[in-house]
């Protein structure tokens, strides 16, 4: 996914103010989240998969926050 995209994504989900049923929102600013499994297992189960973005918290009105640590975050969520 390109920057462009990954952007335009989380402006939508923003301005709808929910997820998307291919869309997950993962707030990961204090830690790798710990229920990825979840919400894989569900992706699995549809045709064309998913997206978890991480770094966007859905507690504060899906506002853009980060994460704790990209590369550790990376390597956690295999």
């Amino acid at each position: 996914m390109q920057t462009e995209e990954l952007i335009k994504l989380v402006e939508k989900v923003h301005s709808y103010q929910a997820e998307l049923q291919n869309v997950e929102i993962k707030a990961a600013h204090h830690g790798c989240p710990t229920r990825l499994y979840d919400t894989l297992s569900s992706f699995s189960n549809q045709d064309d998969g998913g997206i978890i973005v991480f770094g966007v918290n859905e507690a504060s009105g899906y506002e853009i926050i980060g994460v704790y640590d990209a590369q550790d975050l990376q390597k956690k969520s295999y």
